[in-house]
């Protein structure tokens, strides 16, 4: 949901500085995409988790009209095989634990105080945490009633405060970095102001989403300019309850209610092809296609077997 909205509000270096673990990439030829996401979730505050099933809708490859190239069948690969899952922005908005887990092997102790070394100490500290608390179970690929390809995802994230508080303590680390870089005063003006405020950069309150970040109007003004797929992702999340506004030089991003026990969303993707069927053939043949499966009752056992915890 942030992650191709971010991707229009700053440039690349920027994103992998800002979020360098939930929106990490610019999309790039030759990606599996997928027409439409469903997302059902339940945060239990009580035991501190997270419990989110995934629904990708007709998937197809971007490169070739009449089959995945060997690029995409890798991605579907790699995929399959680890723990990596998506969030509305044709496969960059992730998390993947197989690599979370590679760039804290790869870590350095910090040797300074310097404001880059507290960067990356509020990047080691988050990365632990998501290796430790996040699992990603892949579930079965079906097809719906076009006869397009589906698939399906269950995540578990436990010690949510202690995630949401990371991430939080990260994103100002990298405003702090990135304010020194910037070259007008204008820039730096938006960023410290921002961290001025009190409040923190996301939060999860019940099944609410919050999230703010530093943003000038006339870039906010330009995020669905000339893009219609992209105006539509955002009329569909208005839509379905969501909220997008720019205030004291930052945009908010809002979604899910407080007081509710689960929240469901269903948004297209603002991805620049459309559906084709050349990812079926391949999907069939190397993972099966499950018969008579209901991805609504598959989210609904997920959910209600909660009680029994995460497997180990």
């Amino acid at each position: 949901m942030l992650g191709g909205m971010a991707a229009r509000a700053y440039n690349t270096s920027m994103l992998k500085r800002l979020l360098p673990y939930l929106a990490l990439a610019v999309a790039l030829t030759g990606c599996i995409e997928f027409e439409r996401q469903t997302v059902t979730y339940e945060h239990d505050a009580q035991a501190d988790t997270l419990r989110i099933h995934q629904t990708y809708h007709a998937i197809y490859g971007a490169d070739d009209v009449t089959q995945l190239s060997e690029k995409e069948r890798e991605q579907l690969a790699d995929v399959m095989k680890g723990q990596r899952t998506f969030f509305f922005a044709n496969w960059i908005f992730e998390l993947n634990v197989e690599r979370f887990k590679e760039d804290l092997a790869g870590a350095v102790d910090p040797k300074t105080n310097s404001l880059e070394e507290a960067y990356r100490r509020a990047e080691t500290n988050l990365l632990a945490l998501l290796v430790a608390n996040v699992r990603v179970e892949n579930g079965k690929f079906y097809l719906n009633e076009k006869g397009q390809p589906c698939g399906t995802q269950r995540v578990t994230i436990r010690n949510v405060s202690k995630l949401v508080a990371a991430g939080n303590a990260l994103a100002r680390r990298a405003l702090e970095v990135a304010m020194k870089g910037k070259e007008t005063a204008a820039e730096r003006e938006l960023i410290n102001a921002s961290l001025a405020r009190s409040e923190p950069f996301l939060t999860l309150i019940g099944q609410q989403i919050r999230f703010r970040f530093p943003l000038s109007k006339a870039e906010f003004d330009k995020l669905d300019a000339d893009d219609e797929k992209v105006r539509r992702f955002f009329a569909e999340f208005a839509r379905v309850g969501g909220a997008m506004a720019h205030e004291n030089g930052e945009v908010h991003v809002r979604f899910g209610r407080t007081d509710a026990a689960r929240e469901t969303v269903t948004l297209p993707m603002a991805g620049k092809e459309s559906y084709r069927g050349n990812a079926l053939t391949h999907i069939r043949d190397t993972y099966g296609l499950a018969k008579e499966f209901d991805p609504k009752k598959d989210a609904e056992e997920f959910l209600r077997t909660k009680a029994a915890g995460p497997k180990k």
